[in-house]
């Protein structure tokens, strides 16, 4: 175990960090060992115990009540965007901003935590793999009608998008409210219905049923596993929740240069990175920027967290020689 406690104040949404959800209870016990194990004392926290000030020497934070230090304490800021958070999101990216401008280490740039939320600023990155990116459109939904689907059927036809496509939330995850409209017919009702919510969707190809997503988890830059998921029966995404059966495999020789390339543009301590692969085609699809860590992994989370409290020391190390702010 590291000698020296420091603490990691997890960034949670007011409702998960004040009445945590019971079924969480093994997975934040989990997270809690992992995490003393990497010589970091794990607390949750939510914006709400967050308060930063202006003074003299600079800016001071203070998390409940008490005032903490740029080299014993760091922020893990992995903006959340499920429905119960969307009226959380500009107050956890102001507070990200301001602690990073404190001077304090964050786990996430708010960018990123940005693209990792938005499915088209992904698309949209260009990262240095040689694996190309999947197709996109982006539309906000509010006021859905005739007009907006033929601004939304021209830019598939500019991006060479075909139907059928993938309609699906640009910022949830765990593969849910995806839909397949095949005609210009069913994507008006799809979109109609996402009206209804608000929602800014995205529109991608639909590479079928035999698609197989290969998530590759990364520390400090280098392939650590592998985890394939893939639809089954009528499952429209291969995340178990949805359906769908997922496994570990070996890191495929076509994505290990390329998923190099992407980890190494990112630069994060730990992420995941998502590629699919349709009838011998391979895709960049997303990225996770805290993918989380499979059930029941105990070193995989023991390694994450250690990937965190690494990157930390040597931004402590930074700062006392005058290298950080």
């Amino acid at each position: 175990m590291t000698a020296d406690l420091v603490t990691m104040f997890w960034i949670r949404s007011e409702r998960e960090s004040k009445s945590p959800n019971p079924f969480d209870a093994e997975i934040n016990s989990r997270y809690d060992a992992a995490a003393r194990a990497a010589g970091v004392q794990l607390s949750r926290v939510s914006v709400d115990d967050v308060v930063v000030g202006t003074t003299e020497g600079g800016a001071s934070v203070r998390v409940r009540g008490e005032l903490v230090a740029r080299d014993t304490a760091f922020f893990h800021t992995k903006l959340v965007t499920w429905p119960v958070d969307r009226f959380d999101y500009w107050r956890h990216l102001t507070t990200y901003s301001a602690l990073s401008a404190a001077g304090f280490f964050t786990t996430v740039p708010v960018g990123l935590s940005l693209i990792n939320n938005e499915k088209l600023l992904t698309a949209l990155q260009r990262f240095g793999s040689a694996v190309p990116q999947l197709p996109t459109v982006r539309l906000s939904t509010r006021g859905h009608g005739p007009d907006h689907l033929d601004w939304c059927t021209a830019a598939m036809r500019a991006s060479d998008i075909a139907f059928p496509v993938v309609v699906k939330p640009s910022s949830w995850g765990g593969g849910n409210s995806v839909f397949v409209a095949s005609t210009a017919g069913e994507l008006d009702t799809v979109l109609t219905w996402a009206a209804a919510a608000e929602m800014t969707v995205v529109v991608q190809p639909w590479l079928g049923r035999d698609v197989v997503d290969y998530r590759v988890f990364y520390v400090d830059g280098e392939p650590y596993r592998v985890l394939t998921r893939k639809p089954r029966g009528d499952a429209l995404a291969g995340n178990v929740g949805q359906g769908g059966v997922a496994g570990w495999t070996a890191m495929p020789d076509e994505l290990v240069e390329p998923a190099r390339a992407v980890a190494g543009d990112i630069g994060l301590p730990y992420l995941c990175i998502d590629f699919l692969c349709a009838d011998g085609q391979w895709w960049f699809s997303e990225i996770e920027v805290d993918g989380g860590t499979t059930q029941g992994d105990h070193h995989m989370t023991e390694v994450r967290f250690g990937s965190y409290r690494s990157r930390f020391d040597t931004f402590v190390r930074d700062l006392r020689s005058g290298g950080a702010r």
